[in-house]
């Protein structure tokens, strides 16, 4: 389905309801048109290039339900963040990028492959902070918001005043920073980011444009961060413990005992980075065997 959001602007909603592994795509058209992001499933990209004289391809950030429909849009133009364009046509280092090798990775692979059916292909362009898409009737601005992953980007349309935040989606399953690169105070701070940007409507990845309450959606994602720190200091009460053992009791996705190990390891850095965190501020530490305990 292709909703309209506003003129000139369209969700292109995506399959199993645009959640993981798949996501909505954004569809922009004025002089020219981009499509923003790639996952939404086979039969909506179609149907949105049949539709829409598609000029431009753009990856918000290299995560695979977002770039997975990349090569069923061959000999357009697809521009994606900079600082990782090199390895978008290398699954296996993404692999380990995304998801540190052994067992994880190859699960990682078998989703994006066998799944998610996605083929490489090679960016064409790239883009950077603060890099200008314009499209006469709109112009969207990158606008770098990092934590979820160390490449994610949002792009602001100033004068209509409207943010296309990706995964930054403000659902019930977010925040997520389940890699090694993500970061906490990063995060945060694309969270305060997009406050001061003072959006009218902010369209997601996940769910449905939001067009009121977008401050108090801010402040519910942020105060996740701090519900799961009061959650893993609880944790650390009965003794030392490594991510990987926290993990096991998953505080984060509440599934004990999972049978992928991607799972465990994406639950294990979230901890990891939470864990971090309260050593950053004094309240954890870290010892020399990978265990952490309370100061």
């Amino acid at each position: 389905m292709i909703e309209q959001i506003t003129q000139g602007l369209y969700l292109i909603h995506g399959a199993n309801k645009g959640r993981f592994p798949w996501s909505h795509s954004i569809l922009a058209a004025g002089d020219s048109t981009v499509l923003f992001d790639t996952g939404c499933g086979r039969e909506a990209i179609e149907e949105a290039a049949e539709r829409f004289p598609i000029d431009l391809v753009v990856n918000s950030h290299t995560h695979p339900d977002h770039f997975s429909g990349n090569h069923l849009l061959q000999g357009y133009e697809l521009w994606v963040p900079d600082m990782f364009a090199p390895i978008l046509a290398d699954l296996e280092k993404m692999s380990v990028r995304l998801a540190g090798g052994g067992e994880p990775a190859r699960e990682w692979l078998h989703l994006v492959r066998e799944v998610l059916g996605h083929v490489p292909v090679p960016p064409t362009g790239t883009f950077k902070d603060g890099d200008v898409i314009d499209l006469g009737t709109m112009r969207f601005r990158a606008v770098h918001t990092p934590g979820h992953t160390a490449d994610h980007y949002c792009f602001l349309e100033e004068e209509r005043g409207i943010l296309l935040s990706f995964d930054i989606d403000f659902t019930s399953f977010g925040p997520w920073y389940g890699h090694a690169e993500c970061d906490l105070d990063q995060f945060c701070a694309s969270l305060r980011c997009i406050s001061e940007l003072e959006p009218d409507i902010v369209v997601s990845s996940h769910r449905r444009p939001i067009r009121e309450g977008i401050e108090e959606e801010i402040a519910a994602f942020d105060a996740v961060f701090v519900r799961r720190n009061e959650k893993i200091l609880v944790m650390l009460e009965n003794g030392p413990a490594t991510p990987e053992e926290l993990a096991e009791l998953s505080p984060i996705y509440g599934v004990q005992g999972s049978a992928f190990a991607l799972a465990r390891y994406f639950e294990a850095r979230m901890i990891e980075k939470h864990l971090e965190l309260l050593g950053r501020r004094g309240l954890a530490e870290k010892l020399e065997n990978g265990s952490h305990r309370l100061v």
